[in-house]
């Protein structure tokens, strides 16, 4: 099932109406009503009860119907509804919207009246929407298949509401701002279509410009993150969800009917998928506004421009709550604005004008704010009183917007007094907001949504810990996966630090070494082999590291001291833990030089599978409670941007006199911690104690606890995992018809350089051949298209000479999500035409297809083509069609 048979929902050609009533108070009777009224394609009312409705024949159900219907809407009472499906499915209905409630969110036998609703459209492979769904909009097509009598005017935005009541307030804020609706959607429980599949469905639809979400849980975030990532770089994604807290997740959960999750994973998920989140549900309309102005701020520095010190304090709060900065204003704009403002008024940010200024003073002081390289963007407030003059400012702001390459907003506060300059700006194209707090909101939603664009399209740089996967994949990787098995399997759940330091050791990550004694003398003789002063802890697979802290020894200097500190280990160990094995002793170097403590770990979470949360350690954690939390895998931009949300990157620049080397060291760290993370869905939770050092940084404390209940790795190793991982099992090692080896593997956005000089060795007709078209110059977004992909929905693989570093075939598969076809393209640089590799690239690309669970895949090819068409018959393609210039082939994948 794919996104395209969502058309059948919101473009439908007909349109069944089961439960179709003309009695008043019925959930019924406003469904009908509207699609008889403003539908402009075939409805068919359904009620075995009436012959009539509204003056229209009624069917006693859809196999009445004598004709084929693309859309059934179903407002019957819940026991009713499995069997209305079943119907729906043996009449070929292909999609039905189920606007009754009584599921999932009020009681358990609504939620098997609901999975029993799933197990029949599996069957027949419908798409339903809902239950407990208010129902779609599509105003371009005057369908109003919802409760409600109003219809939104046409426009560019899609709403998509997880709350149904919310729908009418919605509709009329929407008509508040004169803007105009391509689709309303309430999603209702969400038993098939989801936000996914909408993000997917409106991100390629033609009539939408932006999308806006109310949002209150979200059951498959890995289908929300590879959509969200898709679309968000060419439409604005901007979202609301409440539950930030426990109180207000409860009440998420009793209509929801479950949890809806951890707000700091939404926060996660909603930032590396490039949606901009708001907090109030009036920011939607005002953020979509914004974010079509035709420039978006390049920094969080904000210059407030009022003529009312009040508003210009508030604004300040607000902003530096939010995270943004007063912009810091140059020697040069001071002296102007001296020159240019009366002496009493206020000359540093904010600006006070003064309650006197005239036009001419705003806009003296707006062009001198927006020729200073400080300002990122300007907010200006307008406060009537004295002399008015809101219209007049506003005509002028628009012609200087019209030229400035900076977003300029405005608050104009009141109502009556200043409605008609609200409106000359708007319609000249400048936000404007109603308070200086949602001013301030809207400016950093704005650049929260062009640094979510960037992080999308950041090129990450090359990292060492890139290699380390390959390196043990084989020997070691396969090690460490013996021993999770026979732990397991012992129904041992929590490692001991010994064994937890050797996974990390395994990954490169450095550690303080982990030494066991069985006794006093053997934990002396291992103190004085590494160095005095040491540390001893319990080593028990019965005592987990929380419990093990009360139970140790530090900065011990000498043998005597450690052979006294063992047995009293031991001894208290046996005493509080009386069931547990504590005959043996960790040993481990002391560090002196901690200049920091950090924490790292990993968790499994329920719904968002693993998690690495990072932030200051030790004492620290618990006065700042400053972690961050993100999802594997992470590459080099991810782990820094992970770094950054913490206050990690003041610390180092405090107390090392290195900060950028450890920070690239750190940096290093979480990636191929990360990708120890990705390989071992076993691994439930582990935690790390982390201390900084002039030597470096290391692990001085691991413990990592295995999920007891199992997972089933062959089925799918990255189950755990919400964003694909670089696929290391489709690299390989292939000949050339020249005996020169070359690496086929999947490309990577760090590629991006070596892609663009292989683009550099195409000649003419090679680029004709690929593209069809002249290639205008490649620039960094271009090359997104072709480095930073998303492995679950495509994928893009290279042929590369690793010892020269050099890339000379690229190879693409692109699918479409639920799609059981692909399309490939093959091109290599045409000093390595002729050795064969393009042979292998397409057969790569096959095997990938196959494992892909593709039924078909197909090629576009220039006629004159004669090589490659060579190369797809020797593998089996057919020409399925034929064209003045192309020729279309295809593969029936076995």
């Amino acid at each position: 099932m794919t996104t395209r048979d969502l058309d059948k929902i919101f473009n439908p050609d007909s349109v069944a109406v089961i439960g179709a009533t003309d009695r008043k108070g019925a959930l019924g009777r406003g469904l009908t009503a509207n699609l008889i009224k403003t539908y402009e394609g075939e409805a068919y009312p359904v009620n075995p009860n009436r012959d009539k409705v509204f003056g229209i024949r009624t069917f006693s159900s859809v196999k009445e119907i004598p004709n084929s219907v693309a859309l059934a809407v179903i407002a019957t009472p819940a026991p009713t509804v499995p069997q209305i499906i079943r119907e729906c499915g043996e009449v070929s209905i292909p999609a039905s919207i189920i606007v009754s409630a009584g599921f999932r969110e009020s009681s358990p036998q609504g939620e098997k009246l609901e999975e029993k609703i799933g197990k029949i459209r599996e069957e027949y492979g419908m798409r339903i929407l809902g239950p407990n769904s208010l129902g779609v909009m599509r105003p371009s097509r005057n369908l109003n298949a919802t409760i409600s009598d109003k219809i939104s005017s046409p426009g560019g935005i899609a709403f998509i509401s997880q709350s149904g009541a919310l729908g009418p307030s919605i509709l009329d804020w929407q008509a508040g701002y004169e803007i105009g609706f391509s689709s309303f959607v309430s999603v209702g429980n969400m038993l098939d279509v989801d936000f996914g599949d909408l993000i997917d469905y409106f991100g390629k639809d033609p009539e939408t410009r932006t999308i806006l979400m109310h949002v209150e849980s979200i059951r498959n975030p890995k289908k929300f993150m590879s959509a969200a990532k898709g679309f968000a770089k060419t439409k604005p994604i901007i979202l609301e969800k409440p539950g930030k807290y426990p109180e207000s997740s409860k009440a998420i959960s009793s209509h929801i009917g479950s949890l809806p999750g951890d707000d700091s994973l939404y926060e996660s998920l909603f930032r590396r998928s490039g949606v901009v989140r708001v907090e109030e549900i009036s920011d939607l309309f005002s953020c979509s506004e914004a974010l079509a102005y035709k420039c978006l701020p390049r920094g969080p520095n904000l210059a407030i421009i009022t003529n009312a010190g009040g508003p210009g304090a508030m604004a300040t709060d607000a902003l530096l709550n939010h995270e943004g900065k007063l912009a810091s204003l140059s020697n040069r704009t001071i002296k102007k604005l001296e020159k240019d403002l009366a002496p009493y008024t206020s000359k540093s940010n904010p600006i006070d004008v003064s309650s006197d200024a005239n036009v001419e003073d705003y806009l003296n002081c707006i062009g001198t704010c927006l020729k200073d390289e400080g300002v990122d963007g300007i907010l200006i407030i307008y406060a009537p009183q004295g002399e008015s003059y809101p219209n007049q400012l506003a005509k002028a702001l628009v012609k200087i917007s019209e030229k400035s390459e900076k977003p300029i907003l405005t608050c104009w506060m009141g109502r009556e007094k200043v409605q008609e300059s609200r409106n000359v700006l708007r319609n000249g194209g400048i936000p404007t907001l109603n308070t200086p707090e949602q001013g301030v909101r809207i400016f950093m939603y704005m650049y929260e949504y062009l640094r979510n664009k960037k992080l999308l399209y950041e090129t990450p740089k090359p990292l060492s810990a890139d290699n380390i996967p390959l390196k043990h994949q084989d020997s070691q990787r396969k090690y460490l996966k013996t021993i999770t098995k026979r732990l397991i399997s012992e129904n041992r759940s929590v490692l001991t630090e010994d064994e937890s330091k050797r996974f990390l050791q395994t990954y490169n990550i450095p550690t303080i070494g982990a030494y066991v004694a069985h006794t006093p003398e053997k934990a002396a003789d291992l103190a004085e082999k590494i160095g005095f002063p040491v540390a001893l802890k319990i080593r028990s697979p019965n005592i987990d590291r929380e419990s093990s802290t009360g139970i140790a020894a530090s900065n011990l200097e000498s043998k005597t001291e450690v052979k006294e500190a063992f047995k009293k280990i031991v001894s208290r160990a046996e005493s509080q833990y009386p069931e547990a094995k504590v005959r043996k002793v960790i040993v481990r170097k002391g560090i002196r030089d901690v200049h920091y403590e950090l924490s790292l770990g990993s968790k499994k979470d329920p719904r968002f599978g693993s998690v690495i949360f990072f932030g200051r350690g030790g004492i620290d954690e618990k006065l700042y409670h400053n972690v961050a939390v993100d999802f594997p895998p992470l590459n080099e931009v991810h782990a820094r941007r992970l770094v950054e949300r913490t206050k990690v990157p003041e610390l180092l620049e405090e107390l090392d006199d290195e900060p950028s080397v450890r920070l690239r060291s750190l940096l290093e760290y979480l990636a191929r911690f990360s990708q120890l993370v990705i390989d071992f869905p076993e691994i439930k939770e582990m935690e790390l104690d982390l201390a900084g050092t002039k030597r470096g940084l290391f692990t001085v404390d691991a413990q990592i606890t295995l999920d007891k209940e199992g997972f089933s790795v062959e089925a799918d190793p990255h189950a755990h995992l919400i964003i694909e991982p670089y696929p290391l099992k489709y690299i390989q090692k292939k000949k050339l018809k020249d005996g020169r080896e070359v690496t086929i593997r999947p490309i990577k956005p760090e590629d991006e350089v070596s892609v663009l000089k292989f683009f550099d060795t195409f000649s003419e007709e090679t680029r004709r051949r690929r593209f069809f078209v002249p290639m205008k110059e490649v620039t960094h977004e271009d090359m997104i298209r072709f480095t930073n992909i998303d492995y679950w929905r495509e994928m893009a693989i290279v042929g590369a000479l690793e010892e020269e570093e050099k890339i000379i075939g690229l190879g693409e598969l692109i699918t479409e999500p639920g799609e059981d076809s692909g399309e490939i393209a093959v091109v290599m640089g045409d000093p390595w035409q002729g050795l064969g590799l393009g042979t292998k690239l397409v057969e790569s690309l096959i095997e990938i297809g196959k494992d892909k669970h593709l039924k078909k895949i197909w090629g576009s090819l220039q006629k004159d083509n004669f090589r490659m068409l060579h190369i797809c018959e020797k593998l089996g393609f057919q020409v399925e069609a034929e064209y003045p210039d192309m020729i279309k082939v295809v593969l029936t994948v076995r």
